[in-house]
């Protein structure tokens, strides 16, 4: 009797070791073919990630971790590198345009860095892809190297590869770049709804006396002084207009309406006061308005909402008169002849061929 008992504690306790044995063996077996499996995926994400740099081009973004190779992500985009902070809102609207020219010519998505500044957002609700700096598909860089001309080199943009995405760096200041996409600018680059109701106030209040809205035209001003008087402006070629070119840009419009008020605005708005005077034209029909103490988006609505533009230099009221839409009289005396910058600009692929150049 004891020995059969001690068989059948002998042949349970084969089978518990047996059993065990067995699960080992089955664990043995899964963990291994988990280990190829994890050996296989790395091995593929190691081919794909070896693949993915041999497609950057030589003159990828250098920086910090600016390029990423993860699959998950967008490739086929087109964005811009953002300039130094000192540059300001008419600079980054051209900055906005050759992003969204860029995805028109090669039908890319368009997209700006999340984690730089843009002043734009300051304006304007932009509806854009944001994506976050250390985020980015291999990289092909195009660089601008004019400033107020058109790149005929930008349509070469088109053979780069569709795993690539393109960065756009440099100036970008032509007209070139905005009339293919001129409908889809202007759609959007809505304002902010305080900026519109604070031009929608302030145009209201200011309606000359027994004027009525509907019979005279309004025509923004813009003269750009300030940074454009500093050494380093009037080294590279930068210029300022003087009180005879805005007298006779005024003019123009005095001659062809017979109320015409203007809405002046300036960073230097004490010279305007000096220079620009009411009494040198007829009071009855005409009315000068000075925006003072205004911030510099306060003014460039203002000057948007005018039926027409008298600018000086710069592409602050380059982008203003763009934005109004009606006639364009700039100052045909910029940059300075011979001057840096006077190489690096073509005129004619600058300024619109509709508006009108003054001396």
């Amino acid at each position: 009797m004891c020995e059969k008992l001690r068989g059948k504690q002998l042949l349970f306790m084969v089978l518990v070791i047996s059993s065990f044995m067995i699960t080992l063996l089955l664990s043995a077996h899964k963990k291994q073919r988990l280990s190829h499996r994890v050996a296989n995926s790395i091995a593929a994400i190691l081919s794909s990630t070896q693949t993915a740099r041999q497609h950057v081009l030589p003159n990828i973004i250098a920086g910090k971790n600016t390029t990423s190779y993860l699959t998950r992500l967008p490739c086929f985009t087109v964005g811009f590198k953002s300039p130094p902070k000192v540059t300001g809102i008419g600079n980054h609207l051209f900055y906005y345009a050759a992003v969204m020219y860029t995805a028109w010519l090669t039908g890319r998505k368009p997209l700006i860095l999340s984690s730089e500044g843009n002043k734009l957002d300051n304006i304007f609700n932009l509806d854009i892809v944001r994506l976050d700096n250390n985020a980015l598909c291999p990289v092909k860089q195009f660089m601008q190297e004019v400033v107020y001309a058109y790149n005929e080199s930008i349509r070469l943009l088109n053979n780069v590869e569709a795993n690539v995405s393109i960065w756009l760096r440099g100036p970008f200041c032509s007209w070139k770049y905005t009339q293919p996409i001129e409908r889809q600018l202007r759609r959007k680059l809505l304002f902010h709804r305080r900026l519109e109701m604070f031009a929608e106030s302030y145009l209201s209040t200011n309606i000359p006396p027994t004027w009525n809205a509907s019979t005279f035209v309004r025509v923004g001003v813009h003269m750009r002084r300030g940074d454009f008087l500093r050494s380093w402006a009037v080294h590279r070629g930068f210029t300022v207009a003087g009180k005879e070119y805005v007298k006779r840009a005024m003019m123009y419009f005095i001659k062809r309406y017979p109320r015409v008020q203007f809405i002046v605005t300036s960073n230097d708005i004490d010279w305007c006061y000096k220079n620009i005077n009411p009494s040198s034209f007829s009071q009855p029909r005409v009315n000068i308005t000075f925006s003072h103490r205004q911030s510099a988006e306060q003014d460039f609505v203002l000057l948007t909402r005018c039926d027409h533009v008298i600018m000086t230099t710069g592409t602050y009221g380059w982008w203003a008169a763009w934005l109004a839409n009606g006639t364009t009289i700039y100052y045909k005396d910029f940059p300075r002849h011979g001057s840096w910058l006077w190489k690096r600009t073509k005129a004619d692929e600058y300024f619109p061929p509709t508006w009108i150049g003054m001396k």
